[in-house]
């Protein structure tokens, strides 16, 4: 089964980025099964309108992508697909807002919509605008990857209303600079800052009022609409995927059973399950997820038995948990420990 690569209706919000990567690779020539080989998702799976990726799945689907590829900087290869602004209900609702400016505050606002490897915001500073931005990443190549794509999109998203003009005079960056990065630089069109302590794109003040060539009040209404109803219903289950996780965390040496969780707060197992799977995770995941991240910290920084950590991150038996902590981070527990010092 080939992705249909048609533009989706105007009630799609399918996960804009991780379709644009499926359909970047099997342009590139890479078959379906490459592309989700070792992935808890499949093409199936974008198709589905109420789908959507979590964190650690954008993670290893981005990687995958990039071991693929073998190509550190793939988000310049995508650069040019990915703005395609009839292609998505969001991206139509950007290009029809009326102005610059007010386009960018929808970009910030509609964020989790269209991905969720990170979250911006809009400001002010002494120096004009600037686009504040925080990933919710852990590798730092996966980081890069969101952030050059998201800066290209702001960039490249509003060329025709400029003539061609940059949007974006540079980028300030809280990630080290990657390999190669020297010889690509002069594709982005303006100035990358590496190992700053924020990551900020700086925006031409001269430029963010400019009109918009496609502006229609009456598609900027409708598809306002539907956007706020879409946000609404993300962030429901993403208030349901705090609640679990809070719940798993608080009681994750004898985690409950998910219809014990799900009665907690106040749902039926099968509601809870709708809305994990609706978020993109399962509560098995959300699990693993909370006794992985205790493990590693309690590995790190304390002095505590493996023995005893496995018993307080909620395994019956040292073996089980040595088993589950190489499956998460390729080592074993006393491997990792001694790889801290």
């Amino acid at each position: 089964m080939v992705i249909d690569k048609k533009p989706h209706p105007i009630s799609s919000h399918l996960p804009i980025f991780p379709r644009l990567i499926v359909e970047h690779l099997i342009d590139s020539g890479f078959s379906e099964a490459e592309i989700f080989e070792s992935l808890s998702f499949s093409s199936h799976d974008l198709e589905n309108e109420s789908f959507r990726l979590n964190q650690k799945q954008h993670e290893k689907f981005i990687r995958r992508a990039i071991k693929l590829t073998g190509n550190r900087h793939l988000a310049l290869d995508m650069k040019d697909q990915a703005f395609d602004a009839t292609s998505n209900a969001v991206l139509i609702l950007f290009a029809t807002s009326g102005r610059i400016a007010k386009a960018l505050r929808l970009i910030t606002r509609y964020n989790p919509i269209y991905t969720r490897t990170l979250t911006s915001s809009l400001e002010d500073s002494d120096t004009g605008p600037v686009l504040i931005v925080e990933p919710h990443l852990d590798d730092e190549l996966v980081k890069y990857f969101a952030i050059s794509s998201f800066l290209l999109f702001i960039d490249n998203f509003f060329k025709q209303a400029l003539d061609g003009a940059h949007l974006v005079t540079h980028a300030d960056l809280a990630l080290p600079q990657p390999e190669g990065f020297y010889q690509v630089r002069k594709q982005f069109g303006f100035t990358l800052q590496f190992g700053c302590d924020y990551t900020h794109i700086h925006l031409d003040e001269r430029l963010i009022n400019k009109p918009l060539k496609k502006a229609d009040p009456q598609t900027t209404r409708l598809i306002t609409e539907f956007c706020e109803k879409q946000l609404t219903d993300l962030n429901a289950e993403m208030s349901v995927v705090g609640a679990v996780s809070k719940l798993v965390f608080e009681q994750i040496s004898a985690p409950p059973s998910l219809d014990l969780a799900a009665s907690k707060i106040s749902l039926s197992s099968r509601s809870l399950r709708r809305h994990l799977q609706n978020s993109g995770t399962t509560y098995q995941s959300i699990l693993n997820d909370a006794r992985r991240t205790l493990a590693i910290k309690l590995l790190r920084e304390t002095a505590e038995p493996v023995s005893a950590i496995a018993y307080e991150v909620g395994f019956e038996h040292p073996s089980h948990f040595g088993r589950a902590f190489k499956k998460w981070t390729g080592q074993s527990p006393s491997e990792f420990r001694a790889n801290q010092h």
